[in-house]
């Protein structure tokens, strides 16, 4: 899992405190046992502006729903996302946190599996006494991770076309560096044609 690290020690750099971070507020959820549906409400907030928005999905249950509805909501935005696929969800109960006779209180960690493209596989955990709580809150772990490796290799594909122009060898061999990176995350294919069309300008 280096490459997530080095990922995100870039993004961190590239995007300077301008980054998305989602944080799940509340969630309700209306699932038919019979049917084998589940429909999701999940509000949600970015710890760094406060912005607020709502999150719909729809699915066979509740990380299938929410998966679903946050793709929805930024794969318009960031196609990546459609790149990218879970692999595995996994649940392991830390029964020493129980607190009450029962250990019904006890922490549940959440492990999700994204593979990209070529089949690279990144990883998101969340702890709590919830499972749904820890559920959701590795599912916008997952995407927020995607959503801003996207947003970072846009600038710095961006700052490459720039350095090119300029001829500044320095800064070419450097952005050029930090790409190879970035691509460690996913494909960005139709980032590239969307840049070329002109269409990520106002990005």
């Amino acid at each position: 899992m280096m490459y997530k690290e080095a990922i995100s020690k870039l993004v961190t750099d590239v995007l300077d405190g301008t980054e998305l971070e989602l944080k799940a507020d509340t969630y309700t959820l209306e699932e038919n046992f019979e049917a084998g549906a589940a429909r999701l409400r999940c509000e949600v907030h970015d710890a760094r502006t406060g912005a607020r928005q709502v999150i719909e999905g729809q699915g066979v249950g509740l990380v299938d729903a929410l998966w679903n509805g946050v793709v929805s909501r930024y794969s318009s935005e960031f196609p990546s996302l459609k790149s990218i696929r879970i692999v595995d969800f996994a649940i392991k109960a830390n029964v020493d946190t129980g607190r009450q006779a029962s250990r019904t209180d006890m922490a549940a960690m959440v492990t999700l599996r994204i593979a990209n493209t070529s089949g690279k596989e990144f990883a998101f955990s969340h702890s709590s006494p919830s499972i749904t709580r820890s559920s959701v809150a590795a599912v916008l772990d997952a995407v927020e991770f995607f959503v801003n490796s996207e947003s970072a290799y846009i600038a710095l594909y961006k700052a490459l076309q720039h350095a090119r122009a300029q001829n500044r060898v320095d800064s070419v061999a450097r952005y050029t560096s930090q790409l190879a990176t970035l691509v460690e995350a996913t494909s960005y294919s139709e980032v590239i044609e969307q840049i070329r069309k002109g269409e990520l300008d106002k990005k």
